[in-house]
């Protein structure tokens, strides 16, 4: 919960009325704890933007809870873009939001973040997959799970190839199938969604990798710091 409430402190909310950004947080249920379950359940009722899927929070269900996100946005909202991002990742939403709002930047077909293009097959560790489930040596092209940014139009040809009993572990990975699926488009890799830094630097979307409580707050403080002077 300290991450969730950091995040609703800082990024999450948007001051503006009305506003160009909603954050909702995509939990499944804390296995054989009821507590937990009670917990998470009043936490829903008095923020309201909690959706709660069937799955047990697992590090191997991160691709159900994706695709639950993708479902309830393309039923439940009117937006232009979805950020799908991790609790742990710092997002700054006044870069972000602004460069999508510019006439220049793709309103459909977009699919950007921290991008890889030929990305080998692991076969070991966390992220291992077996030649049985993947027998390919290359991944598809696909943007890196803590932070990407999909156009509405591409989330609801998505949503139509979800398919819970034919999923893959690795839920960046997963999408970037899912896209070579319905032929494109070829993820757009920006600097913008940077890894393992607590310094400010202009233009940025996201960090990621290794940021404590302290560091994704000091970047957010001085995220309005450069707002305000602008």
């Amino acid at each position: 919960m300290d991450r969730r409430t950091l995040i609703r402190r800082t990024w999450g909310t948007d001051p503006s009325f009305p506003p160009s950004w909603k954050t909702v947080f995509l939990l499944g249920q804390a296995a054989n704890n009821r507590t937990q379950n009670k917990y998470l359940e009043a936490e829903g009722a008095t923020y309201k933007d909690i959706i709660r899927g069937s799955q047990n929070e697992h590090y191997y269900n991160l691709t159900l809870k994706t695709q639950m996100g993708l479902e309830w946005a393309a039923r439940y909202c009117d937006f232009q873009f979805l950020l799908k991002t991790d609790d742990d990742v710092f997002i700054n939403p006044f870069n972000l939001v602004e460069y999508l709002q510019k006439p220049d930047t793709r309103q459909r077909n977009l699919y950007m973040g921290r991008c890889q293009h030929r990305s080998a097959v692991r076969r070991w560790g966390k992220n291992g997959v077996s030649l049985e489930k993947y027998d390919k040596s290359l991944y598809p092209p696909y943007c890196n799970g803590p932070a990407y940014v999909l156009s509405s139009d591409l989330v609801v040809k998505l949503v139509e190839l979800l398919d819970v009993k034919k999923t893959f572990q690795n839920e960046d990975v997963y999408v970037g199938m899912l896209i070579e699926k319905i032929g494109g488009p070829v993820p757009m890799h920006h600097p913008g969604f940077r890894i393992r830094s607590c310094e400010h630097f202009e233009g940025t979307f996201s960090v990621h990798g290794g940021l404590n409580y302290y560091c994704r707050k000091k970047l957010f403080d001085e995220a309005v710091k450069e707002r305000m002077k602008n």
